[in-house]
């Protein structure tokens, strides 16, 4: 698919990977529309940039999901591309998280992805096709430590997209599953240990694979994946050789165990954080 004069519409716009993608896809001559809760983190980054729209929104309502792609449509009289990649954070143990952060992650994880997606296909079959790119996490598979309503939820989100992958399949609507891997980001997740920084996963002391997949990677490498996706869809795309690494391990008990275990104690040791049953 051509990039240039398409339109591409991308959640969780006001940084990290979102904002990221939303600059390489402008410059490569998409006409964008960001989407985010912040409108004036959005102004900001659309300052820079050409034929954007900015449609601030809370993608755990249904009716602002609906309002994003409707207003997309109104405005630029199509959709090209979907990139499901907002997301909500929470981090938490295990045994304090609450129902309602579920409740917060699997709305915004799931259903607002769930919601965008439904609302666009009538408007993509219209137009004889579309691409949607649903921006996963491996990290389920490895069962990253305190981060369960967010792991949790992006389960549920590549089952989700891994269904309807089979359910299209000869369809005129491509879509494709992208496992970035753990990004630098600017963005601070909420946090019910007190504040947490990028690097809460990791120390030196780590053995060399639990560092590489804790060591946090750059937004602007995704991004450039992304367009490369966008122009040559596949069903599965990885952000590096160390992502796809981590996933093939995730299936080997033993090893997946080991690693995340270091990471947990590691948590533990910087927040003072003792195992419930001591």
């Amino acid at each position: 698919m051509e990039i240039r004069n398409k339109v591409v519409i991308i959640t969780g716009a006001s940084g990290g990977i979102g904002k990221a993608a939303a600059l390489a896809f402008n410059l490569a001559g998409a006409k964008t529309v960001l989407v985010a809760r912040r409108a004036e983190v959005l102004g900001e980054i659309a300052s820079t940039m050409n034929d954007t729209l900015l449609l601030p929104a809370d993608l755990s309502r249904e009716e602002d999901c609906r309002m994003v792609i409707s207003r997309a449509v109104s405005s630029f009289g199509s959709v090209d591309i979907l990139i499901n990649n907002a997301a909500s954070i929470i981090v938490s143990a295990s045994e304090d998280v609450s129902r309602d952060d579920l409740i917060k992650a699997f709305t915004t994880n799931l259903l607002g992805p769930v919601t965008l997606t439904q609302a666009v296909i009538p408007h993509m079959l219209g137009r004889g096709g579309g691409h949607i790119i649903n921006v996963g996490s491996p990290g389920f598979m490895m069962g990253i430590p305190f981060y369960a309503p967010y792991v949790c939820s992006k389960a549920a989100f590549s089952a989700w997209t891994r269904t309807i992958q089979a359910e299209w399949v000869g369809s005129c609507i491509r879509v494709s599953e992208y496992f970035p891997g753990y990004i630098k980001t600017n963005s601070k997740p909420e946090s019910r240990l007190g504040e947490v920084e990028q690097d809460f996963l990791m120390n030196s002391r780590q053995n060399f694979i639990t560092r590489l997949f804790a060591k946090p990677k750059d937004p602007q490498d995704v991004a450039r994946h992304l367009v490369e996706l966008a122009l040559k869809p596949r069903t599965l795309m990885y952000s590096d050789f160390g992502t796809m690494l981590g996933a093939f391990i995730s299936n080997i008990s033993p090893f997946r165990l080991s690693i995340a275990t270091q990471m947990a104690h590691t948590a533990r040791k910087k927040k003072n954080l003792r195992m419930f049953n001591k």
